[in-house]
């Protein structure tokens, strides 16, 4: 009766088991067809194609700008001024007037001399007549001679010494914040101001290390404002001069550029940055936006089509260049005219399902950034 007892004890226990096993089965399977009924992950990004390009790749320096005219205004005498022709920070023509200092007594004395001359002349004229009547000898008409050409010199002595004293601007440009008055008294070899030309080109100084490539004449660079970057809107200057030696301490070749500069962006004396080419390098360039990053490095999306034709994400990394705006330079691992996630990129991963809300046309092409 026991082993009876035991074995319908047993054959109960086993079919609840069943019954329970089959009925969690049942929902596993329920929970499955459920699950299955909701669509594949995916999404949606924008697309392009990876375009091939040539990229001059740059170092910068710091070069400093040259006025072509610059020039400090000095006078060679002393003397009273006697008249001002410029403010401030004016911009003169070519023979303006600076600065007249008092000719009173050069001019008293030029008159002198003139007469003197003219007396001189005369009595030259009257000898030579004496002499042509043979009334006198040669020395006496030498004598005459010396005369007038000691007056000549007198004249042309005091007429440079009043034109110097008369300062005027050697060429157009800007004065500097100097300022004088009617009256005062200026010594002899003063600097009165500084004079920049108003050139529309101007030169651009800058050194390069001698371990760079080295440059030549004729050399494109591009040229910008200190704080700014390299963009659209920086200056194309040409290579016009090198120095003919590398400096010893610093080991920098010097060299000189020219920029149209009619736009009076730079100023003489300013610093500014300037961007030498030193290799030309083969890439391929993407949207930045296309870059997605991690602990593992740099990758972009590759797009490709599984056996329904339905696009799958498809990681690949690669090296990264230059940012050129709104572009990335890949150096390597993506090829050019690749079919790319651009824009949503950073919500993909391997093999997700994807769909391309704007797909570029595949039109390759050769550029330079």
């Amino acid at each position: 009766m026991k082993i009876k007892r035991w074995l319908a004890a047993i054959i109960l226990i086993l079919v609840v088991i069943s019954g329970l096993g089959f009925a969690k089965f049942s929902q596993i399977q329920a929970m499955i067809a459920f699950a299955e009924s909701f669509p594949e992950p995916s999404a949606s990004v924008k697309s392009t194609y990876a375009q091939p390009t040539q990229h001059i790749k740059t170092v910068k320096v710091i070069g400093q700008v040259q006025a072509p005219n610059t020039l400090t205004v000095s006078n060679e005498y002393a003397g009273n001024i006697t008249k001002v022709g410029f403010k401030p920070g004016d911009i003169v023509e070519k023979d303006q007037l600076l600065i007249k200092l008092d000719t009173s007594i050069e001019e008293a004395n030029l008159s002198a001399a003139k007469a003197r001359l003219t007396l001189a002349e005369s009595t030259l004229s009257r000898v030579e007549k004496l002499l042509s009547q043979k009334r006198i000898s040669q020395d006496e008409v030498d004598k005459a001679l010396a005369n007038v050409n000691v007056a000549n010199a007198e004249v042309a002595n005091l007429t440079s010494v009043i034109n110097k004293k008369t300062i005027k601007a050697p060429f157009a440009g800007r004065v500097g914040l100097t300022q004088y008055q009617v009256g005062q008294l200026l010594d002899v070899n003063s600097q009165i101001t500084t004079l920049v030309g108003l050139n529309d080109n101007i030169w651009i100084d800058f050194a390069v290390p001698q371990t760079l490539p080295r440059l030549a004449i004729g050399d494109a660079l591009s040229v910008a404002p200190v704080k700014q970057q390299k963009s659209d809107t920086t200056l194309t200057a040409e290579l016009i001069a090198i120095a003919p030696n590398i400096d010893v301490t610093s080991r920098q070749q010097s060299y000189r550029a020219i920029v149209n500069n009619q736009n009076k962006q730079l100023h003489h004396n300013q610093m500014v940055s300037v961007f030498v080419p030193i290799e030309v390098i083969d890439a391929v360039a993407v949207p930045t936006n296309a870059i997605t990053r991690s602990h593992f490095g740099d990758f972009v999306y590759k797009l490709e089509k599984d056996d329904k034709q339905n696009w799958r994400a498809k990681p690949i990394k690669v090296e990264l260049g230059d940012k050129i705006q709104d572009q990335q330079l890949i150096l390597s691992g993506l090829n050019a005219g690749e079919f790319i996630a651009s824009e949503g990129a950073f919500k993909l991963k391997e093999n997700l399902l994807v769909y391309t809300t704007e797909t570029a046309e595949n039109t390759t092409h050769t550029g330079g950034l």
